[in-house]
């Protein structure tokens, strides 16, 4: 899938999806659709639903098929938004940052202190593409570093 990106000559062939929990508590990146429909859901339990953008923070609305399988993603009627996207990913790191501290055997386990855990997590800020590029990647195989390991197990736990 090639999203359009309204002009946008930079991001326009960027085909990357953010999927960022409803609670803003978990975000994964994926190289694209075919990458985020081949990923197995491999027992995730999230707080609610999740969200989908393009990598200009416009939301892309979900189609499912009859079973309630996702099987595309569309661009959104509304304007992108990258300041809300990157205020939404901000509250993903702060997420994982409590989790760190609130479960320091977390950070044990990976041979880390929670003061390393914490220093280990993405200074955001920037703009959302550079955002973008520090969150976890789904590799098909991989089982991530750190980061994408902190932040499926801070998107399983309540604040």
């Amino acid at each position: 899938m090639r999203l359009d990106t309204g002009g946008d000559t930079e991001n326009e062939t960027d085909s990357r999806i953010l999927l960022i929990a409803s609670d803003n508590t978990f975000a994964h990146t994926y190289a694209d659709l075919a990458e985020l429909l081949a990923e197995p859901a491999e027992g995730d339990k999230f707080g609610g639903a999740v969200e989908f953008f393009d990598c200009t923070g416009r939301r892309l609305a979900p189609v499912f098929d009859p079973q309630w399988l996702l099987i595309d993603l569309r661009p959104g009627g509304d304007p992108a938004d990258p300041a809300a996207i990157q205020l939404r990913l901000q509250a993903v790191r702060d997420h994982v940052e409590w989790f760190l501290t609130a479960y320091p055997d977390f950070a044990e386990q990976s041979r880390l202190s929670v003061a390393e855990a914490v220093a280990s997590l993405p200074p955001l800020g920037s703009t959302l593409i550079d955002d973008i590029d520090l969150m976890p990647w789904h590799h098909k195989g991989n089982r991530g570093n750190f980061l994408h390991n902190a932040m499926h197990a801070a998107g399983w736990a309540s604040h």
